[in-house]
């Protein structure tokens, strides 16, 4: 602990690492917008003998008044984030539980190319905000190829009308297809192979 300031903020965490070469640190913070956790500091030293994760708490009121509290099992600590009833592995980087090591380890070398992040979920209780969009087209990663499809259906009259219950219309035509087309395309243009049916 030599060369810390107490109260210790944040910023002294690495100051503490490099003291301690076997131990690791972590610190998560409450993020009051989404009722949630986020990460305040991410050690970059992943393989160390001791890894703990910290939560700071802090007073809006008075930001000097700021404890950290050691959290002994994450799995229980973002249990509000799965449905899964067992036990967790979550990822220290964006605090996403997986329900077994495997996937963890697998998700891992993707997300440590990014910085900490938050992952936020759509809001059940609002309409507005229930259901998961991506907006943001131009971040995609490019595709080998893709396929345009197109269906060309005729109205056909039906043998005798209908009426729908549910409705109330009355049914004289249905929509048969006559015909699609498929068409794959490539950033070569002799792969590029149109199918006409």
């Amino acid at each position: 602990m030599a060369g810390l300031d107490y109260p210790v903020s944040t910023k002294q965490i690495p100051h503490f690492e490099n003291n301690n070469p076997e131990i690791s640190v972590n610190v998560l913070t409450v993020d009051e917008d989404v009722k949630s956790f986020c990460v305040e500091y991410l050690s970059p030293h992943r393989s160390r003998t001791h890894h703990i994760n910290l939560l700071l708490l802090e007073d809006p009121s008075n930001p000097a008044k700021r404890h950290h509290t050691y959290i002994k099992n994450m799995s229980a600590f973002v249990a509000h984030r799965s449905k899964h009833t067992e036990k967790t592995y979550v990822c220290d980087s964006c605090l996403h539980p997986f329900c077994n090591q495997d996937a963890l380890d697998r998700h891992i070398p993707f997300c440590v190319k990014h910085d900490a992040q938050q992952v936020l979920y759509p809001n059940a209780d609002d309409e507005n905000d229930c259901t998961l969009q991506f907006k943001s087209v131009q971040k995609q990663y490019p595709v080998p190829f893709y396929i345009v499809a197109d269906f060309e259906p005729f109205l056909a009259p039906i043998d005798r009308a209908e009426t729908d219950d549910s409705s109330g219309l009355t049914i004289i035509d249905e929509h048969v297809v006559s015909g699609f087309c498929t068409y794959r395309v490539t950033h070569h243009a002799e792969h590029q192979t149109p199918t006409f049916v």
